[in-house]
């Protein structure tokens, strides 16, 4: 479920896209940049979204920035989508960080191979980032921390991450790699994986690393994450004495925040009020 992203119609939805594709960009000699002002409001009218692009390491990135109204300065997250890119369902919790008070970024990752302004949703954004290493997955990370660093409506030393699924293992990694972060948070990222040339490290091997407190939100049935996997996770933490909250609902499956046949009402709205929390509680201190 889209929490507190309204009944939205799928006109609306389309309304939106045409609305991305009509606005465009600006080319350049130098380059591409995005129209002046060309941001589209939320659902209310407290919070002001829009799609930006930005340089990474040898690659232009596109992303979703969404912020509440105001001169700020506001603390930022950065938002780590899951397998398929940046989804409507991706674009609503950058929406319903900014009503909560942050500034937040999705990173578009497959802005390398499929371009900066591709959708997310399709199979061939999931195939795209399949072929994702872990150290270009860093690096267009970095590039958004930067790009959120940039904006005056932002506090440069109050940033956090947040991720779902395999962006919630990208959370893990990237909460270790990058120090000056200040929160991290994880929804169902997988503590282990098969060591590969792409992903030569699992979480748990860097999770000594981390400086920042942590909180992550697993489901007892996730059929692709075993709890014993989640007890690994709590138990390399606590060996190291990081600061972490580690919470597993009984009966919820993977992909449980998101609306779908893994929906769990009850663990969604519970993770998110934790993950708010938990951001208000690092980042805006």
């Amino acid at each position: 479920m889209e929490i507190d992203s309204g009944n939205r119609s799928e006109k609306q939805s389309l309304s939106r896209r045409v609305f991305l594709k009509v606005v465009g960009w600006l080319t350049l000699a130098g380059g591409t940049m995005n129209m002046p002002r060309t941001a589209i409001a939320a659902d209310k009218t407290d919070v002001i979204s829009e799609h930006v692009r930005f340089e990474g390491k040898g690659t232009t990135l596109g992303g979703h920035f969404s912020r509440p109204a105001g001169k700020g300065p506001f603390p930022g997250v950065i938002v780590i989508h899951e397998n398929r890119g940046i989804t409507d369902y991706i674009v609503d919790v950058t929406k319903n960080l900014a009503k909560e008070g942050f500034a937040s970024l999705s990173v578009n990752l497959v802005s390398r191979s499929l371009g900066p302004d591709y959708p997310g949703g399709s199979d061939e954004a999931m195939a795209a980032l399949g072929k994702l290493s872990d150290a270009e997955a860093m690096a267009d990370l970095d590039a958004g921390v930067e790009y959120l660093k940039k904006q005056p409506v932002v506090f440069t030393n109050s940033i956090g991450c947040m991720g779902f699924c395999m962006g919630g293992r990208y959370s893990l990694l990237f909460a270790a790699h990058r120090k000056d972060l200040k929160a991290a948070v994880v929804f169902y990222g997988r503590p282990t994986n098969k060591i590969t040339p792409q992903q030569p490290k699992s979480a748990l091997d860097v999770m000594p690393e981390l400086t920042i407190p942590l909180l992550g939100n697993y489901g007892a049935a996730d059929a692709g994450i075993p709890v014993e996997d989640v007890k690994k996770l709590e138990e390399v933490l606590q060996k190291h004495n990081k600061t972490f909250d580690i919470k597993i609902y009984p009966g919820a499956k993977h992909a449980f925040h998101k609306e779908g046949p893994n929906y769990d009402a009850a663990a969604a709205a519970d993770g998110w009020k934790r993950a708010v929390a938990w951001f208000k509680k690092y980042l805006k201190t």
